[in-house]
């Protein structure tokens, strides 16, 4: 039978190849790069870090065997990291031999991060720089450094510190296929990833990056109603999340649509349908939508700032 190779997700100890409609586990001694769009396996590269929070130590806890260097102006962030990962003592010098440099400090941050670089005269031709903020454009990037230089911008969420993220990406012209590979995978070891043009990576933050809060509200407000009611149960919260990721996780395997399961779960005149006329009734997908549409002004809002 023929297989369709849809996604390589790397990890630490293993190769999980996912299939369309099969699924083979490939146990391997260490963690190599690949990435599923380029079949390609990816030469060892040289990452440094700007900025040592918890994103950058999540994507950093899934580059096993990496050589990594990060900088963060207040040093106890170091101590979230082993020896295996060096740690250097300014920005300019962590980027120093390096070939990716992932600038994972907030939005706010940027101009003065550029501004270092830019007058400390490290030389940036040939490297490839990565940023994982909302809102920061390629080409505002460029212009913080004074040069063109290869960017790819990126917007992964939270979720990704646990392995299962899902990462935007987008690039601009300067950046090759290999690198761009490269990078794409370094972020498919810890999810899913997808691709877009760069004039949608700030609407896309309200649908990936930004969404997993609107999730956990959901999820909050169906526990306090829950208890509210009387259900005093220890496994009321994993019982419920259990919920969500089974009615996600069916939506993802049948290939049916939101509305066709909607109907599955929904009898004529049942309970059901009396919970859904209320979601329809005070215009549930209209909060949905302003709230969406508020973040992404908000990352317009940013691009323009910064």
């Amino acid at each position: 039978m023929a297989l369709t190779l849809s996604r390589i997700r790397v990890t630490r100890a293993q190769v999980t190849i996912l299939l369309t409609r099969h699924t083979a586990t490939v146990n391997i001694n260490k963690m190599n790069y690949f990435s599923a769009s380029c079949g390609t396996e990816m030469t060892m590269k040289r990452f440094a870090f700007l900025g040592a929070g918890n994103m950058a130590a999540a994507i950093i806890g899934g580059m096993k065997n990496a050589d990594i260097t990060v900088y963060d102006k207040f040093p106890s962030q170091y101590d979230k990291f082993d020896a295996s990962v060096k740690k250097a003592p300014t920005a300019a010098k962590a980027v120093e031999g390096t070939d990716y440099i992932v600038l994972s400090v907030k939005p706010q941050n940027f101009p003065e991060l550029l501004a270092e670089l830019r007058e400390s005269g490290t030389p940036t031709d040939g490297k490839v720089f990565i940023s994982i903020a909302a809102g920061i454009s390629c080409e505002s990037i460029c212009r913080g450094l004074g040069k063109n230089v290869a960017v790819i911008r990126t917007m992964p969420n939270t979720p990704l510190m646990i392995g299962k993220g899902v990462t935007a990406l987008s690039r601009n012209e300067l950046v090759s296929d290999d690198d761009f590979c490269t990078v794409e995978a370094m972020f498919a070891s810890l999810g899913k990833t997808m691709i877009l043009p760069e004039d949608k990576m700030n609407a896309v933050i309200a649908a990936t990056s930004s969404a997993p809060a609107y999730v956990y509200y959901f999820i909050d407000c169906i526990y306090r109603e829950a208890k509210r009611e009387g259900i005093d149960s220890n496994d009321l919260l994993s019982a419920i999340c259990a919920m969500v990721s089974g009615s996600a996780e069916m939506l993802m395997s049948t290939g049916k649509t939101p509305e066709e399961l909607i109907r599955m779960v929904t009898s004529p005149k049942g309970t059901t349908e009396r919970a859904m006329n209320v979601l329809y009734q005070d215009n549930f997908s209209d909060i949905i939508a302003r709230a969406m549409q508020a973040c992404s002004e908000r990352a317009e809002e940013l691009s323009k700032q910064y």
